[in-house]
């Protein structure tokens, strides 16, 4: 179970509690087409069932928008964006992907229905990893004395504020119960802890195995180790041996979960390793109870 399987998870689990969530994942990825069992989603949100609508938000599309929003240039934008050359030096200016992506966002955010509450609520993005995570995450705070008066000053200085708002915007961290991941983990933690320019919500922790022997196996697997060695019960060793490696796998996660006890601040919420193979909607309902806090 990775990070996209989280997001439907929890996507589905705002439904279920009569909300309208929309889940955003950035142009390249495409897991919630796998995940819903849906054809192409594309750029425009798309219903993908028990009350979730996904949407790809690729660059062109992005680009697009933020041109004709902000630049006004009417029946021109179309013409440059058409443009191969002009095209390709808007897509290798640095910055420019997070920039139009942030404007979406922002905009996506600010939808509103007729009685004026919001259009989609909760917006669930699936955020790329750390490095590009963070890079979208820091842009405003990096352009800030680049940028001189214009559509795009205005435009760092909203995100920056509603990035800053954290009664709309939330940062759930996510990450496995291995060495690596957990220390990466700790360090974009501290580094946005330090920053307090986004508001954290909670660590989740996938893939948290289930303890493979209970204290009473426990206690008397020595006795049967000994039992094997002494009868030469060859299949009966293999699987002490088995029983073993697994104890001393799950010891490993515990210490790295107590790692990530120590240092974070934030609610840390362990969640269960699925069963193999596709992940059916069953289990995403199960996991968006237990990943929002319910008992199931």
């Amino acid at each position: 179970m990775g990070k996209s399987t989280l997001v439907a998870a929890l996507a589905m689990e705002a439904a279920r509690r009569g909300m309208r969530p929309l889940v955003v994942e950035l142009g390249h990825r495409a897991s919630m087409e796998a995940v819903f069992g849906q054809g192409p989603i594309g750029y425009e949100p798309h219903d993908v069932g028990r009350g979730v609508s996904a949407m790809n938000l690729g660059v062109e599309g992005a680009l697009a928008d933020y041109v004709a929003d902000n630049l006004r240039l009417g029946g021109f934008a179309k013409l440059i964006l058409d443009n191969k050359a002009l095209g390709r030096f808007l897509f290798a200016a640095p910055g420019v992907a997070e920039v139009v992506t942030l404007s979406k966002l922002k905009s996506l955010v600010e939808m509103r229905k007729a009685d004026g509450k919001p259009y989609w609520h909760p917006i669930f993005v699936d955020l790329d990893a750390t490095g590009h995570a963070l890079m979208l995450l820091e842009l405003p705070r990096v352009l800030d004395g680049l940028v001189g008066a214009g559509p795009l000053r205005r435009l760092l200085a909203s995100v920056s504020d509603l990035l800053a708002d954290s009664d709309r915007v939330i940062l759930n961290l996510v990450t496995l119960p291995t060495e690596l991941p957990v220390q990466e983990t700790l360090e974009l933690y501290e580094n946005l802890d330090r920053q307090h320019r986004i508001q954290l919500g909670r660590l989740y922790v996938n893939q948290v195995p289930d303890e493979p022997l209970t204290y009473q196996a426990l206690s008397v697997v020595d006795d049967l180790a000994e039992a094997g060695l002494r009868t030469g019960d060859r299949e009966l060793s293999d699987d002490i041996a088995l029983g073993r490696a697994a104890l001393r796998r799950f010891s490993r996660v515990r210490d790295q979960l107590k790692r990530l006890a120590t240092r974070v601040r934030i609610p840390l919420v362990e969640l269960p390793r699925l069963t193999t193979g596709e992940v059916s909607l069953q289990d995403l309902q199960r996991l968006g109870r237990l990943a929002a806090g319910e008992a199931v």
